[in-house]
């Protein structure tokens, strides 16, 4: 049977021990034998490096180190690849730049004379054969063997054992541990080496997983070697399998950072509010590491939290709920900047947290016009001291008096009046408050009859909801019937409305309803967002025997979509096919104010905001008094599909402008009339703003804006060439007032007037003007935009 190398399976034996019987090849056999070159003889070979070099000198002569400026030699890889190595310093082109390593030595040569690192015109390899030093070979099995047999050797041992110096030993050790033949650490001050057993190794590793945190001197005990050593040990060990954590500052324990997160979030979670300092001290870890970790849980939300006090504490959500409500007890009413200073956080924290809390009912309480916050019973509180001392009071005074809404007061008051700690009501059409009597507590019912007949009575009382849509608003419906054998009086009404809705007035007063009879109340909504929402709201009323009674106003599901809409290739003949089997709604507003040229692009231009198409347009009348315009505009809704068509109409003899929608989808009818009204307002409040001398400028600009549009959307329909000429027209003799006589706009207008002039008055534009006319609109608008800056 042939003897193979007992590390890599190798046939080519160069030794075999004649005590283990064990072969290694020339590779892996350990021996002190050393060669070198006469010529240079600092340089040293080993026996295994001199037979590669076939016992040749492989320093090249004319080579320089960029690092020292020593000679550099070659050297081989396991892969064969050839690199550079200094025969001084520890560089080398295999892991420092620039990174020279190849197959061929040739071309390792012509690399080499390209970043300098050879100079002179060729490759001096000095090649001198070289000299033996004799030493000793030693059986790597007999002396891994002679270290694994104890968990600490002596050097004392290994070198008498085998013949050999304390330097000798080292390099050896070094190298079996590189290769992973063996796993220890060397102590040359105490001459120790301290071999790990693989179980020894999973032990140690099992232990900093599970427990998290390892103490060096316990280490040390452990395995029987000084704390400096178990300090190595660790270093290498976190090293190696990547254990992410931190030493304490005296380096006596380690902690892993599974370990200091866990502790930290229990920690502070605890505590509610912990100075950074503290949690330092917990571990014993510098406090801007600490910091780090704080900051690490914050962005990984491992931990709720925010710092406090300019960075020096880390305080919870939870705390900074439970300190705001604390605060908001003991004074009433404060500023956020005062509450921040409180707390010791951010203001925009606290503003942030405040309205959270809000949201989520969590405190109850507004905002003041004094930027202050107010609980809400604080504001009960005020509300019921003016009450008893002026009994009679105009909303607007207790608002001026309390820096709050007149909507809040009435709000606050109708639910003090509900709950029946103020005896009195609110006349809505006088914003009129009226107090009877106030009462530190609530009414009780006085007896066990009284409560039996209140009960009864209640369940006879009805609450009716339903809503339809009018107008561009949602119309809310509320009735009460009153099916009990007595009337019941001062009966509120009042709508808890979704921040999705404005309402002018949300709380309607009905003096009594009768026995037998129902009483209606109508809320007028005007969506400012699509969605669905839910508007549900409570009935407030007395009974015939004085008792404060509530129902809750049920759920009503409310669904307003302003759709998505594409453009439609539509005509007009088709439009007014389609109008007469569509549902639709309006809007109409007087605009004696504002000139209604204005008023008519205002609303074209609100239109435009939409992917719609103008259908078509016409203005008619000369002078502001008999001017007459009207304008259709066709989509598709994106989602659902089906047409949505509308028809802008302004009359300055009625002075009004009307805007119509026809739609198929009643909520998408309401949404899209209530986003195009609240557009056209915005519009209609700029051109207020502009000056009656800029007003001509004005109209002259929107109407070259809108024609070029109209223009454009012609062409893609490829209309009838006479109404593009008319449109093109037009725009020409409005630009003629602004631009010079030679402007290049003017001559193209000019030319297209010319060629649509050739068309038959009923012959539709071809599809070649029709693109080239489009692509000239483009370039019109752009250089309008410079000149006019639409």
């Amino acid at each position: 049977m042939t003897d193979k190398c007992l590390f890599c399976d190798s046939k080519q034996i160069d030794y075999t021990c004649e005590k283990c019987n064990s072969s290694f090849c020339i590779n892996h056999m350990a021996t002190t034998e050393q060669w070198e070159c006469k010529k240079h003889p600092e340089v040293k070979y080993s026996k295994a490096e001199a037979s590669e070099n076939n016992f040749r000198c492989s320093v090249i002569e004319n080579s320089k180190c960029p690092d020292c400026g020593s000679l550099l030699r070659v050297k081989r890889l396991s892969s064969g690849q050839y690199y550079l190595d200094c025969t001084k310093c520890e560089w080398n082109s295999y892991l420092k730049t620039p990174g020279l390593f190849f197959p061929d030595e040739s071309q390792l040569s012509r690399e080499a004379k390209r970043y300098n690192l050879v100079y002179g015109g060729s490759w001096k390899k000095c090649g001198k054969k070289l000299k033996h030093i004799f030493g000793r070979e030693i059986c790597p099995n007999c002396f891994l063997d002679l270290l694994k047999r104890s968990p600490a050797t002596n050097f004392s041992t290994i070198m008498d054992s085998f013949n050999i110096t304390a330097e000798q030993m080292i390099k050896l050790i070094r190298k079996y541990v590189e290769e992973e033949q063996i796993y220890g650490i060397i102590d040359q001050k105490n001459r120790m080496f301290y071999y790990l057993s693989p179980e020894t190794r999973e032990k140690l590793i099992s232990k900093i997983h599970d427990e998290g945190i390892i103490n060096v001197s316990d280490l040390a005990i452990m395995l029987d070697m000084n704390t400096e050593m178990a300090l190595q040990l660790i270093y290498k060990q976190i090293s190696q399998y990547q254990i992410r954590g931190a030493f304490s500052r005296d380096k006596k324990k380690y902690f892993t950072q599974k370990y200091i997160n866990d502790n930290m979030i229990k920690l502070i979670k605890e505590k509610g509010r912990m100075p950074i300092e503290d949690l330092a001290k917990k571990f014993n870890l510098p406090a801007e590491l600490v910091k780090n970790y704080c900051v690490n849980l914050m962005k990984t939300n491992m931990i709720d939290a925010f710092f406090a006090d300019r960075g020096k504490e880390i305080i919870t959500k939870d705390q900074i709920y439970d300190d705001i409500k604390k605060y908001a007890k003991e004074t009433g009413v404060f500023k956020l900047v005062k509450l921040a200073e409180k707390l010791k956080i951010a203001v925009e924290l606290a503003r942030k947290s405040l309205h959270e809390m809000i949201k989520t009912g969590k405190i109850e309480g507004i905002f003041t016009q004094r930027r202050e916050f107010a609980t809400e019973r604080y504001l009960e509180i005020k509300i019921k001291e003016l009450a008893k001392a002026y009994r009679n009071m105009t909303l607007r005074e207790i608002s001026n008096r309390l820096h709050v809404t007149e909507a809040s007061i009435e709000e606050n008051l109708a639910k003090l009046i509900g709950m029946g700690e103020i005896d009195g009501y609110i006349d809505s059409q006088k914003k009129l408050f009226v107090a009877y009597s106030v009462t530190a507590n609530k009414r009780k019912i006085a007896t066990e009859a009284q409560k039996k007949v209140q009960l009864e009575e209640n369940d006879k009382i009805e609450v009716l909801r339903d809503y339809d849509f009018e107008g561009g608003q949602l119309h809310f419906k509320v009735v009460v019937r009153n099916h009990s054998s007595m009337a019941i009086n001062n009966v509120k009404v009042i709508l808890d409305v979704p921040t999705s809705y404005n309402i002018k007035q949300p709380l309607i007063t009905i003096p009594v309803i009768e026995s037998n009879n129902s009483r209606g109340v109508d809320f007028y909504l005007e969506p400012k967002e699509c969605g669905i929402s839910n508007i549900a709201g409570t009935v407030i009323y007395k009974s015939a025997l004085g008792v404060q009674n509530t129902i809750h106003i049920r759920n009503k599901e409310v669904q307003i979509k302003c759709p998505l809409v594409c453009q439609n290739l539509a005509t007009i003949e088709d439009c007014q096919l389609s109008i007469q089997d569509l549902p639709n709604d309006a809007r109409a507003f007087l605009i004696a104010d504002i000139d209604p040229r204005l008023a008519y692009r205002a609303s074209i231009r609100a239109l435009k905001y939409f992917e719609t198409n103008m259908v078509t347009s016409y203005e008619g009348g000369d002078t502001a008094s008999s001017y007459e315009a009207e304008a259709w505009f066709c989509a598709e809704a994106k989602v659902t599909g089906g047409r949505i068509i509308t028809r802008i109409y302004v009359s300055a003899a009625n002075q009004s402008l009307e805007v119509r929608v026809w739609c198929a989808n009643p909520g998408q009818l309401t949404g899209f009339l209530a986003r195009v009204i609240e557009l056209l307002m915005e519009q209609i409040n700029i051109i207020r703003k502009i000056k009656s001398e800029e007003r001509e400028i004005t109209i002259n600009t929107m109407a070259i804006t809108q024609n070029l549009a109209e223009i454009s959307d012609y062409c893609m329909l490829r209309w009838k060439a006479q109404n593009i000429r008319n449109k093109l027209h037009d725009t020409f003799i409005r630009l003629r007032k602004v631009l010079k006589e030679d402007d290049p706009v003017l001559g193209r207008i000019e030319f297209w007037l010319s060629h649509l002039n050739k068309y038959e008055k009923e012959e539709n534009i071809t599809d070649g003007d029709a693109d080239k006319l489009v692509n000239d609109v483009e370039q019109f608008k752009s250089v309008l935009t410079r000149t006019l800056k639409i």
